[in-house]
């Protein structure tokens, strides 16, 4: 997902490209959160959500809280972006935040 969200953000020409394709089946946690990345990304980014994200995978039962913790639950429920919200994924408002990189990373890197 790192390294998605890293080559997202880094090329706005192909965003539209890097969400369009439905991924795989996994489990349902995950499929619910690649969902509604798609989803979330298409909105913040002003990009027409991929149909896929409608349908993918199996809606939760349950609801799935990052972290864990009992103490964070109230946070995540407010903080949750709606693509995520609407899944019973509770998440970070940043969840899809990444660091940003500095040239001498690029360059340990190449």
């Amino acid at each position: 997902m790192r390294e998605f969200l890293d080559e997202f953000y880094a090329d706005p020409a192909r965003r539209t490209a890097a969400i369009a394709d439905e991924p795989v089946l996994l489990d349902d946690v995950k499929d619910a959160y690649l969902a509604a990345t798609a989803e979330h990304l298409a909105g913040v980014y002003r990009l027409d959500p991929p149909a896929w994200t409608e349908h993918h995978g199996r809606p939760l039962r349950r609801a799935f809280f990052a972290g864990g913790l009992e103490t964070i639950k109230a946070a995540l429920t407010v903080e949750s972006p709606v693509a995520f919200r609407r899944r019973l994924l509770f998440v970070s408002k940043n969840v899809l935040s990444r660091p940003p990189r500095s040239e001498a990373q690029e360059t340990e890197i190449a």
